[in-house]
Order: structure tokens, then C-alpha cells, then sequence
């Protein structure tokens, strides 16, 4: 398989896990209010232990996110520490502006640090 090939399936396979997340594993969002007879998840997980139901409800989205960002900027600059470092950065912002409300969601330090582990192993993984 060709490099490239191989990203955009990592790329289209991490934001459908994302997107996924969301979808199955929660209530509807806030922008699908009107959605009549959908007030619950479509899968109920909580039979999972809690720290794993409450990883998949309220972080792998982030982590998917960032980890298809992150091969999108390598991808795009071919540098793999720039990618990281972008997405971490970026990562970061957004939750401290989720924190003060300037971005609708909760700015979450748990958001910060399982990102941070994704990227690492990522980084570790990818590195020539």
C-alpha cells in the first residue's frame, strides 16, 4: 500500500471513530434539538467499567480528532515533529477557550493529557 494511501484511510478512519462516538455512544448534540423520539444514546455503554465508558463518551472523540489532524499536517508539510507540535498546540487552545466559554463545550485537562499520550505514541510510532 502506498504511503499516502495508508494516511487518508488512517485520516477516514479516525474522524468516522470520532464521528461515531457521537453518533452511537450519545444523546443527540445541541444543534440536533428538533430530532423527535432521539433523547438518548443509541448504544448505552455504561455497563463498561466507568473509566473506559467515560474515556469513550468524553475523549476518544478529541483523541480520533487530533490524531487525523495531525497525519492531515504531516501529510501536508512532511514534517512529523511540526505536525505534533501544531496539533498539541492547537489542542490546547481550544480547550483553555472551551474553559472560559469563548467555544461552546468544557475545556477539559483530561482532553489535554490523553491527547498528549495519543500524540506521543503517534509521534513514537511514525518517527523514520
Amino acid at each position: 500500500m502506498n504511503n499516502k494511501l495508508g494516511s487518508i484511510l488512517f485520516i477516514t478512519i479516525t474522524l468516522s471513530i470520532g464521528v461515531s462516538t457521537y453518533i452511537l455512544f450519545r444523546p443527540p448534540l445541541y444543534w440536533f434539538p428538533k430530532i423527535d423520539n432521539w433523547n438518548t444514546a443509541i448504544i448505552n455503554i455504561s455497563w463498561l467499567p466507568s473509566l473506559l465508558s467515560s474515556f469513550i463518551l468524553y475523549h476518544l472523540s478529541d483523541v480520533m480528532w487530533a490524531l487525523a489532524l495531525t497525519e492531515t499536517l504531516y501529510i501536508i508539510k512532511n514534517n512529523l515533529l511540526f505536525a505534533v507540535l501544531i496539533t498539541f498546540v492547537l489542542t490546547l487552545l481550544f480547550e483553555v477557550m472551551q474553559y472560559f466559554m469563548i467555544v461552546r463545550g468544557t475545556g477539559d485537562i483530561l482532553d489535554i493529557i490523553f491527547v498528549s499520550i495519543s500524540l506521543s505514541i503517534y509521534y513514537l510510532i511514525r518517527k523514520e
